[in-house]
């Protein structure tokens, strides 16, 4: 019996190492939205879409906007993982550590019904970074870097045209810029560092039936993009061995497609003072299956292709919608509060889960304050994701079998100035 303990734990700690991989997740890849007022209501914002964030959320509300405009939105990320696998009696939690963004927008009215603009955002951006030192039962007692970041920055150009006093229609193009960056163990130190370019659009339309109401419709495209950039494999140095660590380096390339994203949002203003937001909002995850990744050394070609050494990510993603709910109430002319909820489900099943970017379901807290003079916005938001620990079980398929855990607490600040 204990020689086949001995086995089991031996075949489970070559799975972990060779498996293991980076899979791109709804929870760890985006950031759920742009604009300090919109996040703080939940990001239900589709239906509202007021301010300059309407160009992430719904392009077609800034026909509401009548003065020309420069807007600063600046959020960090700070993510608090855990990791535990009784197993090996590894109790392990992410370093601390932030990952800061924003986005910059010029926006400015040619006329009553026309407006035009161009902006720079993240829509996306996180990573996690372990201590290797409690991760170490899991490669053979060896300390290896356990880290991940991910960015996507986004250029959009975008006009908004008022066909009637009713309706509405907006449209960005997106030109994305994606960054990736893996170190985790492999036969040794394993690394990657990609990037590539994209291309997308944004569609929205606004209808208000009645002043009280608003009804949104946002459609963001699918877009292919090509991440290319080098791989790396560092052998580990010796106990004994005067020798330096071999590096073994590869051109490497992973082609994947940014699905398809809908969304449908109602804004109610209930009274003078209280504005009621919601929003479904639909990812088209299943679309992600496995994202390959290939190499021009011809060595590295031939053990890829052997199924137990593939860096490919199998992810066997599912479709997603998250619901978002929010609130303002004006407590003054100038100053307001606001409030929001969204629950956000994990695309992943729990064989595919992993330590560097969990995919794992939130619930999500959001309050806010806003404040309006003549010429000046001013919003501040603190986002807080409470994420629902998630269980991999101890199979040979599974990529990192255990507990996972994460929260993370986003603060942001916008600033916008009117002429």
């Amino acid at each position: 019996m204990k020689q086949t303990g001995k086995t089991a734990r031996l075949l489970l700690t070559a799975a972990l190492i060779m498996l293991t991989g980076i899979s791109l997740s709804a929870n760890g890849l985006n950031l759920n939205g742009v604009g300090s007022k919109a996040i703080a209501m939940g990001g239900a914002f589709i239906g509202l879409a007021d301010d300059y964030s309407a160009i992430f959320w719904n392009p077609a509300g800034l026909t509401q906007l009548k003065e020309s405009s420069v807007s600063l939105f600046v959020t960090d990320l700070i993510p608090s993982g855990t990791y535990k696998l009784p197993a090996y009696g590894i109790d392990a939690k992410t370093e601390s550590k932030m990952y800061p963004s924003g986005a910059i927008v010029y926006l400015k009215p040619v006329n009553e019904k026309l407006i035009i603009g161009l902006s720079a955002y993240v829509p996306s951006g996180t990573g996690a970074k372990w201590d290797g030192e409690e991760l170490k039962l899991l490669s053979n007692n060896l300390v290896f870097k356990w880290e991940s970041f991910m960015a996507v920055i986004t250029v959009s150009p975008v006009v908004a045209y008022k066909i009637s006093d009713k309706f509405s229609l907006g449209a960005t193009l997106n030109l994305d810029y994606g960054m990736m960056k893996i170190k985790r163990p492999g036969f040794g130190q394993y690394s990657e560092d990609l990037s590539g370019f994209a291309f997308g659009a944004t569609i929205g339309a606004l209808f208000k039936p009645i002043d009280k109401l608003g009804i949104g419709l946002t459609l963001r495209t699918p877009t292919k993009v090509t991440f290319k950039g080098d791989a790396t494999i560092t052998a580990p140095s010796l106990p004994g061995v005067p020798l330096p660590p071999l590096a073994l380096t590869s051109d490497a390339e992973r082609k994947a497609t940014w699905p398809l994203w809908f969304g449908v949002g109602l804004s109610f203003k209930a009274t003078d003072k209280l504005t009621v937001n919601a929003d479904a909002q639909y990812t088209n995850w299943k679309k992600i299956d496995t994202i390959p990744v290939t190499y021009t050394d011809s060595v590295w070609k031939i053990a890829n292709g052997i199924s137990k050494l593939s860096n490919d990510f199998v992810l066997n993603w599912k479709d997603c919608i998250q619901w978002r709910f929010g609130l303002q109430y004006a407590i003054s002319e100038k100053l307001a509060i606001r409030a929001g909820y969204y629950y956000d489900p994990s695309p992943s099943p729990v064989e595919t889960l992993n330590i560097l970017l969990p995919e794992i379901t939130y619930n999500v807290i959001t309050v806010g304050v806003g404040y309006k003079s003549e010429k000046i916005n001013l919003d501040f938001c603190v986002e807080t994701l409470l994420g629902k620990d998630a269980e991999s079980p101890m199979l040979p398929t599974s990529k990192m079998p255990g507990k996972h855990g994460m929260n993370i607490l986003v603060p942001n600040i916008a600033f916008s100035y009117r002429f």
